[in-house]
């Protein structure tokens, strides 16, 4: 009876299966997302993932975090900036401030804290390949230059309103005479008797 008891207790407890991406590319800014899916973590009600990274037979703890299965987002603040995404399924890690000496291998250890038995497995690593980010650049210059392009248009138009102002004036001026002569209206002008004038 108790031989049959404990293979049945021993069918129930199956490993907990962690797996992770071969390989991860860091974007130019230095972010990567890692997703660690795990199985077989039954009723669980308190998890905690860590990400490792290995060097050699050495593991240096990255981040690590502990969540409930209520799922919510939290983000822990180190040299590298961990942000985990925790849903049904699995754990996304989303690494930001990576610089080209943090490519290696990195690790997720997931552990299934509460309720008991405890249950603890690694992935087997996945590689993370990150690139120099490319410097941001200065955009105080360009701000510079576009005032002064700015500018320069807002000058020069202007310029070329007060010229081309300046010349209608002239033109004006030129057709008229500035002394107001009293028209002879069209009655008077019916009446004006044509007169000759005789030269000696």
């Amino acid at each position: 009876f108790l031989d049959s008891s404990l293979t049945i207790t021993l069918c129930f407890l199956t490993v907990m299966e962690v797996t992770q991406p071969a390989m991860v590319l860091a974007n130019r800014q230095g972010v990567a997302s890692l997703v660690c899916k795990y199985k077989h973590i039954g009723n669980a009600k308190e998890i905690r993932v860590t990400l490792l990274k290995q060097t050699g037979d050495r593991f240096t703890e990255i981040c690590a975090s502990t969540y409930t299965t209520e799922f919510k987002m939290f983000s822990v603040e180190e040299v590298i900036q961990c942000h985990v995404s925790p849903s049904r399924n699995n754990v996304t890690l989303t690494l930001a401030g990576l610089q080209a000496n943090d490519t290696g291998l990195y690790v997720c250890k997931m552990e299934r804290m509460y309720p008991p038995p405890y249950i603890m497995n690694k992935g087997n690593g996945t590689h993370l390949y990150v690139i120099d980010p490319e410097p941001c650049p200065d955009t105080a210059i360009y701000l510079w230059v576009l005032g002064a392009t700015a500018s320069g248009f807002f000058l020069y138009s202007i310029i070329i309103s007060a010229i081309l102002t300046g010349k209608e004036i002239k033109r004006v001026r030129c057709l008229t005479t500035g002394v107001y002569v009293k028209m002879p209206s069209e009655k008077l002008e019916k009446k004006v008797i044509p007169f000759h004038i005789t030269v000696n």
